[in-house]
C-alpha cells in the first residue's frame, strides 16, 4: 500500500514539474501566464487558439458563475 502511494506522489510531482517546464520554456504559454496576471487572458495566443477551436464554449459578456456548496 505504501509503495502505491509513493508511486502516485512521484507521478504527480513529475506532472507538476513538466507543466512548470512548459510554462518556462514555451513562449506562448509564458505570454498566457503574463496576460492572465495582467487580467487580460483573452489577449494571449493560447486563449485565441482555444476560442477558435471551441467556438461553442464561449462565456457570455456579463455571465456570473455560481458554485453550489
Amino acid at each position: 500500500m505504501q509503495r502505491g502511494v509513493t508511486t502516485l506522489v512521484r507521478i504527480l510531482a513529475v506532472a507538476v514539474l513538466t507543466g512548470m517546464a512548459v510554462w518556462v520554456l514555451h513562449p506562448d504559454y509564458r505570454a498566457t501566464v503574463g496576460a492572465w496576471r495582467q487580467g487580460t487572458p483573452e489577449a494571449s495566443a493560447i486563449w485565441q487558439s482555444n476560442a477558435n477551436y471551441y467556438r461553442q464554449v464561449v462565456p457570455e459578456e456579463d455571465e456570473v458563475y455560481e458554485v453550489d456548496p
